[in-house]
């Protein structure tokens, strides 16, 4: 029992025993929840979500984009797209640089403005058939989602 309690007590961040765990920044723990917690719990459940919200992004570019050639991407402007989708999510500019960042479309330019970036060609770089296995996918892997 004794053993037990040193060991909460290091763990403890009120302690007196406590001593902080030193960890390398190259660490795959660096920077994350410890395994089995709440805090864990919630982080995937809150990457599940915006794993959706970038799916659901692409199937909008999808449905309303167009093709310029018959086998090209399928584009659509920022302006439209926009328009269209905050009626879905107020978050579109950061899901926009979110599904980027995963190769699910793509633009130009580092951040997008209302107004000023209406202009702007966003292509779906993930489509059809690749963006429905990727649904599946999530929500196979998150079925309450």
């Amino acid at each position: 029992m004794e053993q037990n309690d040193a060991i909460q007590s290091k763990d403890d961040v009120y302690s007196k025993d406590f001593a902080p765990k030193k960890i390398n920044k190259d660490s795959s723990e660096y920077g994350r929840p410890k395994p089995g917690t709440l805090t864990e719990q919630r982080a995937k459940k809150a990457a599940a979500h915006v794993h959706r919200e970038m799916l659901t992004l692409c199937e909008v570019v999808e449905d309303y984009g167009k093709r310029e050639k018959e086998d090209g991407p399928i584009r659509i402007t920022f302006g439209r797209l926009f328009t269209i989708y905050v009626n879905i999510s107020d978050k579109v500019v950061g899901t926009l640089l979110r599904a980027r960042k995963h190769k699910m479309i793509d633009f130009e330019g580092e951040m997008l403005f209302q107004k000023r970036d209406d202009h702007v060609i966003i292509t779906l770089l993930l489509e059809g058939s690749e963006l429905k296995a990727a649904i599946r996918a999530h929500a196979a892997a998150n079925p309450k989602d």
